[in-house]
């Protein structure tokens, strides 16, 4: 699978992050925040419903700090359907509030440029 944490994934080399990666902007957007929602959340790559990671976006909102302002840009809007149809994340689990998100092989495989060096 993969052998490093979501927290060794430099999310700070761009803005938005992750550029180049996903083919799309929304797309790239999307994966930034599910790595964020899991680095934050025990640091474990995880299965994410779409609320955690909405709860996490309106939690830096709050804070005013940098990702609020990704949260809030009109322009960076997460798109999970486009990360799926391209083949970088899978949804499992029943539809619903329990759907949940989370990256393929080939999604994290290319998210390993981004990983810090240790």
């Amino acid at each position: 699978m993969n052998d490093f944490k979501p927290s060794e994934v430099n999310l700070a080399g761009s803005c938005p992050p992750l550029v180049g990666t996903f083919r799309k902007t929304e797309a790239e957007v999307c994966a930034a925040w599910l790595i964020r929602t899991c680095s934050l959340s025990g640091d474990e790559w995880r299965p994410l419903t779409w609320e955690e990671v909405r709860a996490r976006m309106v939690a830096d909102i709050g804070a005013g700090n940098d990702w609020g302002l990704l949260a809030r840009n009109p322009f960076a809007r997460p798109d999970p359907d486009r990360l799926v149809s391209d083949g970088f994340a899978e949804w499992v689990g029943e539809d619903g509030p329990e759907l949940r998100l989370q990256f393929t092989a080939t999604g994290y495989e290319a998210l390993r440029k981004w990983v810090k060096t240790r």
